[in-house]
């Protein structure tokens, strides 16, 4: 006997439950939490300022994790879209920034967005389960009409990427400022070294 795909869980009162994507929604929310509190500033901040990216991110990322949880059939579309932004948002970094494999399989940022060497443990667990909560959610939770609602959220990638370059060229401005709200950890130079280069 063929078992089905897994779906959400359906509830009696029609709405269900898809933890993967509450996962990512919780990985956003952790990337923007901990890049802000280490002095980096968060995704959008550059255009929309330190007030608006408040307002933005501290309603939108709780209004996608109760959707996650709780959401209708007509929130699925919007969660597939999540889902495969949460894909291209942490696969980004390890386009930018140098990485290694540990145990031989898992992805491991050796470098980034101007981090201490002590703070890039905690930042590469929090990318991981951004990442494994988006690929979670389209392998297990998407429905099939909806993965094309994915496919452009990972399409997704290349104008986070430019972003990502962006911010991080300003943010490096706002700490040469002595903006008192960025790291001086911004200014330490680095070399940069080809993407994937330990995982060869």
């Amino acid at each position: 006997m063929r078992l089905p795909r897994s779906r959400p869980t359906l509830r009696s009162s029609g709405r269900s439950t898809r933890p993967f994507n509450a996962l990512a929604a919780l990985g956003a929310a952790g990337h923007n939490g901990f890049e802000r509190w280490a002095g980096i500033g968060v995704f959008l901040e550059p255009w929309l300022g330190r007030r608006g990216t408040n307002i933005l991110w501290s309603t939108s990322l709780p209004l996608w994790f109760s959707q996650a949880i709780s959401g209708r059939r007509r929130d699925e579309p919007l969660l597939a879209f999540n889902a495969g932004v949460a894909i291209a948002g942490a696969a980004v970094h390890y386009v930018e920034w140098p990485w290694s494999r540990r145990f031989g399989f898992l992805p491991w940022l050796e470098e980034a967005e101007g981090f201490r060497a002590s703070l890039l443990p905690a930042y590469n667990v929090i990318l991981l389960v951004w990442f494994i909560g988006g690929a979670g959610s389209v392998v297990t939770e998407t429905r099939r009409q909806n993965l094309k609602y994915t496919a452009a959220g990972i399409a997704t990638g290349p104008l986070l990427l430019a972003s990502a370059r962006h911010h991080f060229a300003w943010a490096r401005e706002q700490a040469k400022k002595g903006n008192p709200h960025f790291s001086a950890d911004l200014l330490a130079e680095s070399p940069r070294r080809p993407v994937g280069i330990n995982a060869l």
